[in-house]
């Protein structure tokens, strides 16, 4: 049983410790900078993908763009995006596209606060 006062944990827009655990994998922050920098220029094509699939209700694409959006946003340690990205996928998957379109803008707004959060967290604090 949960306890009463229990909240539900809410994920981090950017989990540092990924990218920090990346640069050190590879000896080198820079190419974990560029992951960082280059998932930001994708992030408006990965969004225009769930949103025009879904529009012309195209499952196979829909679910190719959430899955895009899920993986990256996970390697780069977008916990919270990656996780709406799997609920969109989710509802797609089962064909509750209406539940799919609700959650866009949700999805837009977290990408756009996990990208500022990239930029002035990550990307400029070096």
């Amino acid at each position: 049983m949960v306890p009463v006062n229990a909240a539900p944990k809410v994920l981090p827009l950017v989990d540092l410790a990924v990218l920090t655990l990346l640069e050190g994998q590879l000896n080198d922050p820079g190419p974990a900078r560029a992951f960082a920098r280059d998932y930001i220029t994708g992030f408006e094509d990965r969004y225009l993908r769930l949103t025009s699939s879904l529009g012309n209700r195209d499952v196979p694409a829909a679910l190719d763009a959430a899955l895009s959006l899920r993986n990256s946003s996970a390697m780069v340690g977008a916990a919270r995006l990656s996780a709406l990205a799997a609920d969109f996928e989710t509802a797609v998957a089962t064909d509750d596209l209406d539940t799919a379109r609700r959650s866009l803008p949700a999805i837009e707004r977290c990408g756009l606060d996990t990208i500022s959060e990239l930029e002035t967290g990550y990307l400029t604090a070096a």
